[in-house]
């Protein structure tokens, strides 16, 4: 290809920079939208407390879930339904329960019975709306079990050979001629990390390199300038005993890693390279990216005669919490990671002051929070356990299940450790944890992928569907945990009734009516489908999600539903009056009975009323006329929406629509109050009102002449009482290691911001494990103990 001759050379290289300026420019606009892509999707994450970690047989296990928006870490608004299950050492399920969310926050128990025996359980929580994704945004804690009739005494020796020993580089890579900080994790056979244990680092001629030491939770970092003509073998000394083994890592020749350290309010990111890199990559483009989920930054990095490339951030200006720094080469492959997290910025409602008040047989607590909004709405929960309780060692708080680990790929031995009483030696030892982890939740290949395929629907209570066979002239009823009736109404375009919110607690049936012109309230025999209709399974590789069954879409409308049809407790039934007479007497007893306590003119609907005047709308406007109740115009129909002033009742429930009575005939009717004035009735019937009373129900639910029931599949879990043990003894070891002394929920700050709350009046000194939230994100995790004296 000829160049034209009146371009000069100079013309040529702005050409070819322009170029490459513009596929860089369209290299980051893809990178950028496939990580708002994929982002943008709205994120739950879960957290529970529980009122202890170790339960004694016979206990329950008292929860408070707070379910929040990752994004801003406030109360979630999306979900109403929250599975919550435990599992045994085996990941079998013991025990499962759908429970109700109400703006963000849930409580119920478990009981600790027979299903359960001495061992270590795992509870856990999520939403339907969390299995679309691959991070860890569900809750997941071990608890203990104690059997005291079957105790199993468990052997925790340290065996030989059973140490996990991991050496891991700092962003990912261990690259040679280049100062690397590698991350050590020491664990037992248990998992558990290796406290205080040493090292020494040794080359393939018998040099000692470096030396480290691991803390409580067996981490522990060194720096190595490896090369690839060495081998490195590390000796280890744990719990007296002597190990060896290898460093286990790849030295690579070629690459680029990251470093981070921070001073003050500064944050310097070193890239580095080595010699035979930087010949091959000068002047490439490569991208810093600093992220979090919710928002990120860009930097264009080029290497050019430095081994080493330094950025400085403003702690400030990166976001509260996990911050994650990616390295992308010039085609954004991410090659290298690194994790940090900046203290500032998170909500902590700051430690509160606690005064008590006592009785002879109880003390009652106010606790004062300083920094709490009151005029936002707030939640919190607090175990009340002996200060020498050996029962609560939680592993996570709220803090640390918000901010750290749903961030993370791997498992973290105490999160709440580094999140309690935090100081600078914490701080340090969190980022030390963090070099162990490698790279974060986010998985780069789902994240070019873009939006997330949505397989799971955000959930807010039972859907049902179900078919319109019969004529569509007919309106269908439901009812569920014994409430009001309501009104099916279908969708024109669709063949089927939706059903939205419902919320039936344990074994509650769903009754359906079927309103008709030629015979009115029948039983409807419908084919119904529940959503969801089982609990979802998670297992334990997030990427393999079962679920019985799944709703692609939900064909959502803005359906109108009237609440007009109750079984009232007011309504009871009467004693039977064996009475030989005629008809007539036989009403005028019975109006006589029902008059009883009301202040209108109550009425009987007879044989002789059914013959006469078939529907109850009838036989209403004919009654209101002589029982001169007056409407706002004489002419027009007193049900009429909008033109009358005459309030309705079926079954005791106020009628918003009175036209919803045309459905109804006088075969399914009792009896009837007419009363002008609205005695009787407060404020709300000042012209008066009509009560309409159903034919009586059976004590277990509706009329299997007007109704039929259909069993849930699975139902929510009602609210139960925290069962709190009766001991022998108070003040034996026994009682003040395991015992317990309250559980409160759903505890709210008044306008002072003060938490008030009584208990029993202990015999021992007691802890407070306070956890809760705020509307604004602002948290609370708080262990506080408490003087009786």
């Amino acid at each position: 290809m000829k160049t034209p001759s009146n371009l000069s050379f100079y013309s040529i290289l702005s050409i070819i920079f322009l170029s490459l300026i513009n596929v860089s420019y369209s290299q980051e606009e893809k990178l950028v939208k496939s990580y708002t892509d994929y982002h943008k999707t709205a994120r739950e994450i879960v957290y529970l407390h529980l009122n202890k970690s170790t339960y004694i047989k016979g206990e329950d296990i008292g929860f408070t879930a707070y379910v929040l928006d990752k994004r801003n870490k406030k109360p979630s608004i999306y979900t109403s339904n929250l599975y919550v299950i435990i599992e045994d050492s085996n990941n079998t399920i013991v025990k499962q329960k759908l429970v109700r969310v109400n703006e963000g926050v849930a409580s119920n128990i478990f009981e600790v019975d027979s299903s359960f025996s001495s061992g270590t359980y795992s509870i856990k929580a999520y939403t339907n709306w969390m299995l679309n994704f691959n991070e860890k945004n569900y809750y997941s804690e071990s608890i203990q079990i104690i059997d005291l009739e079957k105790q199993a005494k468990e052997n925790t020796t340290l065996a030989e050979n059973d140490i996990d020993a991991q050496f891991l580089p700092e962003s990912g890579h261990l690259l040679s001629d280049v100062s690397n900080v590698i991350g050590v994790t020491l664990k037992d056979q248990y998992g558990y990390g290796i406290p205080n244990a040493k090292g020494t680092v040794i080359d393939n001629n018998k040099n000692t390199i470096t030396t480290f030491a691991t803390n409580q939770f067996g981490i522990g970092n060194f720096q190595l300038t490896p090369t690839t003509t060495n081998t490195y073998t590390v000796k280890l000394n744990a719990e007296g005993k002597a190990y060896e083994t290898s460093l286990n890592q790849e030295i690579e020749k070629k690459g680029i890693i990251i470093s981070l350290n921070k001073l003050k309010d500064k944050i310097y990111i070193s890239l580095a390279t080595n010699n035979e890199t930087l010949n091959t990559i000068k002047n490439q483009r490569y991208t810093l990216m600093i992220h979090n989920g919710n928002s990120y930054n860009l930097m264009d990095v080029y290497f050019t005669d430095n081994t080493v490339i330094t950025k400085v951030l403003d702690k400030n200006n990166t976001s509260p919490g996990i911050n994650i720094v990616t390295l992308l080469n010039a085609e954004d492959k991410p090659i290298a990671e690194r994790l940090f997290f900046n203290h500032s910025g998170i909500k902590i409602i700051e430690p509160s002051t606690v005064t008590t008040s006592k009785t002879t047989d109880s003390i009652a607590f106010n606790l004062k929070f300083n920094s709490l909004n009151p005029n936002l709405k707030n939640s919190f929960s607090i175990s009340v356990l002996p200060q020498d309780t050996k029962s609560y060692n939680k592993e996570n708080n709220i803090i640390s299940s918000t901010y750290l680990e749903p961030y993370v790929k791997g498992i973290i031995e105490q999160p709440k450790y580094y999140f309690t009483n935090t100081d600078l030696k914490k701080e340090y030892e969190l980022d030390n944890l963090l070099i162990t982890q490698g790279w974060s939740s986010y998985n780069w290949d789902d994240i070019f992928k873009g939006a997330p395929s949505l397989s799971y629907e955000f959930e807010q209570g039972i859907t049902v569907k179900t078919n319109t066979a019969f004529n569509s002239n007919a309106q269908l009823m439901y009812s569920v945990n014994n409430e009001g009736f309501m009104i099916a109404e279908a969708n024109p375009k669709d063949s089927y009734y939706w059903i939205y919110g419902l919320y039936p607690e344990d074994n509650t049936t769903i009754n359906m009516s079927e309103v008709t012109e030629a015979k009115g309230l029948k039983p409807a025999s419908v084919y119904l489908q529940f959503f969801p209709k089982a609990i979802p399974q998670l297992t334990n590789n997030i990427n393999d999600l079962i679920y019985s069954e799944k709703i692609q879409e939900l064909k959502r409308t803005n359906y109108s539903k009237n609440n007009f049809f109750k079984n009232t407790q007011n309504l009871q039934e009467s004693d039977t009056v064996n009475v030989v007479s005629s008809p007539i007497l036989e009403k005028r007893f019975k109006q006589h009975e029902l008059s009883t306590d009301r202040f209108g003119r109550v009425t009987v609907v007879d044989e002789q009323d059914e013959t006469n005047l078939i529907r109850l709308t009838d036989y209403i406007d004919q009654r209101i006329k002589s029982e001169r109740i007056r409407t706002q115009n004489s002419n027009d129909s007193s049900l009429k929406i909008g033109r009358f002033q005459i309030n309705y009742f079926l079954d005791d429930v106020l009628l918003t629509d009175p036209t919803i009575l045309e459905g109804l005939f006088l075969s399914d009717i009792e009896s009837i109050e007419f009363n002008r004035f609205g005695v009787g009735d407060g404020y709300r019937s000042p012209n008066g009102f009509v009560k309409i009373y159903t034919k009586k129900f059976p004590s277990y639910g509706y009329d299997k002449k007007t109704t039929k029931a259909y069993e849930f599949p699975l139902t929510f879990s009602a609210d139960k009482k925290f069962y709190i043990p009766k001991y022998k003894l108070y003040q034996n070891d026994f009682f003040k290691n395991y015992g317990v002394i309250d559980w409160k929920t759903n505890l709210t700050a008044n306008k002072n911001g003060i938490i008030t709350f009584k208990i029993a009046k202990p015999k021992v000194p007691i802890s407070l494990y306070i956890e809760g939230i705020a509307n604004d994100g602002s948290l609370v995790s708080e262990d506080k103990k408490i003087s009786l004296d």
